[in-house]
């Protein structure tokens, strides 16, 4: 292969893996806490948070002792918004995201994710 083909099959790969960031919402039923957070991949962010939690690392104590307390199955992962940062820089994405969190935190009353 050449180089040049080797590049446009990189490129396009890479389009292909798009990630979508935005912010997240974790709940857990029985006490009744949610909990918000930003991610520049929302597809594959519940992944991280319930391996994190699984193996008790997770770095929000009140939401890995509501999961000792009541397992995995008490707990739901839900997209809250999907925003557009395509084409912002990283600070400016940084900076949205971080609004939108703080719009959603007082608009649900909830907690954030990683405290």
């Amino acid at each position: 292969m050449d180089k040049q083909r080797r590049r446009d099959t990189v490129q396009a790969w890479k389009e292909g893996r798009k990630s979508r960031a935005g912010i997240f919402r974790v709940a857990c039923a029985p006490e009744g806490k949610v909990w918000l957070g930003v991610s520049r991949n929302l597809d594959s962010q519940q992944n991280s948070i319930w391996f994190s939690l699984r193996h008790g690392g997770s770095p929000n104590r009140e939401m890995q002792a509501a999961w000792k307390a009541h397992g995995e199955d008490a707990f739901a992962f839900d997209e809250v918004e999907a925003v557009d940062v395509e084409e912002l820089s990283a600070y400016l994405v940084n900076q949205r995201l971080q609004e939108r969190l703080k719009h959603w935190c007082a608009e649900l009353g909830a907690g954030r994710v990683v405290a």
